[in-house]
């Protein structure tokens, strides 16, 4: 005979605890250990504040410390160093005689043209004349030399030069004077050009926009020495252009004046900044102005005051105890590896302390979940993330902690589970995250407002709307716990807007990232939420529709079975969802011998009359094997195939039992066994349920002339029946919740409403039933 658990030695009941929980110890280590790298030392949260709060005790310097700079300072210093960085450039004059050069060819260039065009001409000319001469065919042979001469030049000039504006123009730049071509001194205009660019060029234009160049001076690296200057000595290309246009305009009055109409198009193809920008050089030299910016403005002494207890967080001392806590960081890391396990043991404590009030609660109240270790390191990621996202935002990237996706996690933890996990999950990652980023209670407040929203939001997913029901509950808890916030510490209005800006950007994105995570999820850790229950709800499921064609009595069963199950679950608070999806499916195993159930026999035949007791007993108990064959070949969820076997728990099929005794000689020779279903017994609220509802509703289709009072008594006695007989006992019902899911005659929730429903009975209360029986007392006999 084996010993019961709780006989066995103490040391014997550990290593049974230890094999059977290794996995669950094993991530809840890792978790610890993981969540540990993310918190900083505890001497720097002592010090953590912010703006407007009240200090907790009397701070002392411990030791002398350089105060920082404020941001705005710091970044100020920066600004003034790198404007001091004279921006540097490089005067090039050999650009410039490039440029010079160009302008010479172009005139040259144009010139030949020009001359080509004359020559074209005589050739034309003497085309004409020879026309009925010897020398004809020699004149008409220079005629076409001429012509591709004068084509190659164009398509030479054409393609080395570009211009904006009407073409016409630089055409009859390119035309002889004779015909419509520049009848100017050609060699006078190519020094006006000349001197407007050097003009120019001697000026200096740069090749950057001047906007662009942010220091007080600039440096022009021209011969040996370098000179200083004001960038404003100098100009850019616009402004260059702008200056020579309006030169040119006083050469050239007027308006019509083809030499100006030309210039345009030669200003943008020779006039180039000859100030180069060194970028190298400036960006090296202000990198080295940056290094010398000190991050300090002063320094605080040993002993020295910071603030006082009760005293309120100005921007000075923030600035102080900032600063303090980075000079502590800096010892820290030289300190002992004694000192440094000492603190590391500090911190793994304080983590454990925390975690261990949402692990026992599982390991207590919800022992399904704490026993599957899936299910555990579903969670324990859950946490590694969102506290390594609090980490990298408020730590790391320094942004406002109200970024932290804490609601994300309370939704996900409330549909993969439920709303009392979701509940103890958030308060231990709320708890845990505002000590890490310096003992935030403001977060702590406002995160469990948030979670505590969005959980009750999406504690029953029903329809696609509520993403933006939650949404928009969540803007109003945001609006809600950041002005509380701000009214009762006095917070200045800018400060309150910023917190409230991200508070409403995460109540956005939260239940759209939340929505699009849990797919995933459901799939990887094989969950079933919600939505795959609303899925499985749909009478188009394969399986329900095969189930309605091939057993409609059946299915109507589990219909009836459905809406007294799910009215039991509201009740007690159990899944009502799950418990209506689990009353569809409990019975689809019936599909494969549908006749030898009573529900489905519409001929009035009974096949059970011609087998024994043991065969039809066999058939019947085969159904929840058959059913579970099914549900695996149409890919139930577990949690739904658990409602198969477990809505008969090991009860007997008691009418065969009690025919087999009643055709047996000696009755002590049945083996009850053979009568009796394989189990297991049901191990959740929601299975108990069912097994419940299934008895009662088989068994108040078999009362005659059913009321209420008939209806409750049977209920009694179901019940009363399962829980003597121990199908009950791993199953976490408990009396009150037993006595809610029968209900009251009267009442609203419970089984008794439903079935007075269904059958459409009338309450008859005893004072009126002793009434009734006087009035026919009274009444004379036909």
């Amino acid at each position: 005979m084996k010993r019961r658990p709780d006989k066995l030695p103490l040391s014997q009941r550990l290593n049974t605890l230890a094999r059977r929980y290794w996995p669950q110890t094993l991530i809840l280590f890792a978790l610890v250990f993981f969540l540990s790298l993310f918190f900083p030392r505890g001497t720097t949260l002592k010090y953590s504040y912010k703006l407007d709060d009240i200090a907790r005790e009397q701070i002392i310097a411990p030791f002398t410390f350089p105060i920082l700079k404020s941001e705005e300072k710091y970044k100020a210093d920066l600004e003034e160093a790198i404007r001091k960085v004279p921006f540097v450039f490089k005067r090039d004059q050999a650009l410039v005689d490039e440029q010079i050069k160009a302008i010479d060819n172009f005139f040259s260039l144009a010139e030949k043209i020009r001359a080509a065009r004359r020559r074209l001409n005589q050739s034309k000319d003497l085309v004409y004349r020879y026309r009925y001469e010897p020398q004809y065919k020699e004149a008409k042979a220079e005629y076409a030399a001429d012509s591709t001469a004068l084509a190659t030049l164009l398509e030479t000039f054409y393609q080395n030069y570009t211009f904006d504006g009407d073409p016409k123009h630089l055409e009859a730049f390119l035309e002889l004077p004779e015909a419509n071509g520049p009848k100017y001194d050609l060699e006078a205009f190519k020094e006006d050009i000349l001197q407007i660019c050097r003009d120019r060029w001697a000026e200096g234009i740069y090749n950057i926009n001047r906007d662009k160049i942010i220091s007080d001076k600039v440096s022009i690296k021209q011969g040996e020495f370098p000179i200083l200057a004001d960038p404003e000595e100098f100009q850019d290309l616009h402004e260059a252009r702008i200056k020579a246009t309006e030169e040119v305009a006083k050469l050239y009055q007027d308006e019509k004046d083809p030499r100006r109409l030309l210039w345009d198009g030669l200003l943008i193809e020779f006039m180039k900044p000859n100030l180069v920008y060194d970028a190298e050089t400036t960006e090296r030299h202000q990198q080295e102005a940056i290094k010398n910016v000190p991050r300090f403005q002063a320094t605080v002494l040993e002993n020295e005051r910071i603030v006082d207890k009760n005293t309120r967080i100005t921007e000075d001392i923030l600035l102080k105890l900032e600063s303090l806590s980075l000079a502590m960081s800096k010892r820290q890391r030289a300190e002992t590896s004694w000192d440094w396990f000492l603190s590391y043991l500090g911190r793994v404590i304080v983590i454990a302390v925390v975690l261990s009030f949402f692990f026992t609660f599982l390991l207590i109240y919800r022992t399904h979940i704490y026993d599957d270790w899936r299910m555990m390191l579903l969670i324990a990621l859950i946490f590694i993330t969102e506290m390594g996202l609090a980490h990298l935002v408020v730590m790391r990237l320094d942004l406002p902690e109200y970024l932290v996706p804490i609601t994300v996690a309370a939704m996900i933890l409330t549909i993969l589970f439920d709303a009392r996990i979701g509940f103890m999950g958030t308060t231990s990652l709320a708890i845990l995250t505002g000590i890490m980023i310096g003992n935030n209670m403001d977060f702590v407040v406002v995160a469990m407002l948030t979670s505590t929203v969005a959980m009750y939001n999406v504690r029953q997913l029903r329809t696609r709307s509520q993403i933006f029901t939650t949404i928009f509950s969540l803007i109003g808890a945001s609006i809600l716990g950041a002005v509380g916030l701000g009214m009762f510490k006095n917070s200045a209005w800018e400060i309150v807007q910023m917190d409230l800006m991200f508070l409403l950007i995460m109540s956005v994105l939260a239940p759209i990232v939340t929505y699009g995570l849990i797919g995933p999820l459901e799939i990887a850790f094989r969950v079933t939420t919600d939505f795959t229950l609303l899925e499985l709800l749909d009478f188009n499921h394969p399986l329900l529709k095969r189930l309605q064609r091939e057993a409609n009595g059946t299915f109507n069963h589990s219909v009836v079975v459905g809406n007294l199950a799910e009215a039991c679950a509201n009740a007690i608070g159990a899944r009502s969802l799950l418990s209506r999806v689990g009353a569809y499916y409990h019975d689809i195993g019936k599909m494969t011998r549908p006749e030898y159930f009573i529900e489905n026999q519409y001929t009035g035949v009974n096949r059970h009359d011609n087998l024994t007791p043991v065969m039809s007993a066999k058939i019947i108990k085969n159904h929840v094997k058959d059913g579970l064959k099914l549900a695996e070949e149409y890919g139930l969820p577990k949690i739904v195939s658990d409602f198969i076997p477990m809505h008969h728990g090991t009860t007997l099929t008691e009418y065969f039992y009690r025919k087999a005794l009643d055709q047996a000689e000696d009755p002590s020779q049945v083996d009850d066994t053979i009568f009796r279903y394989p189990g297991p017994k049901p191990n959740t609220k929601e299975t108990g349920i069912l097994m419940i509802c299934e008895a009662v509703e088989a068994a108040v289709r078999s009362i005659k002339n059913p009321d209420i009072f008939k209806i409750e008594e049977m209920i009694d006695k179901i019940i009363r029946k399962r829980v003597e007989g121990g199908q009950l006992a791993e199953c976490p019902l408990t009396l009150d919740e037993l006595r809610r899911i029968k209900g009251t005659v009267d009442g609203a929730e419970g089984m008794l409403p439903v079935l007075r429903g269904i059958y459409h009975i009338r309450i008859e209360y005893p004072d009126e039933k002793s009434e009734d029986k006087k009035k026919t007392s009274r009444t004379p006999k036909a």
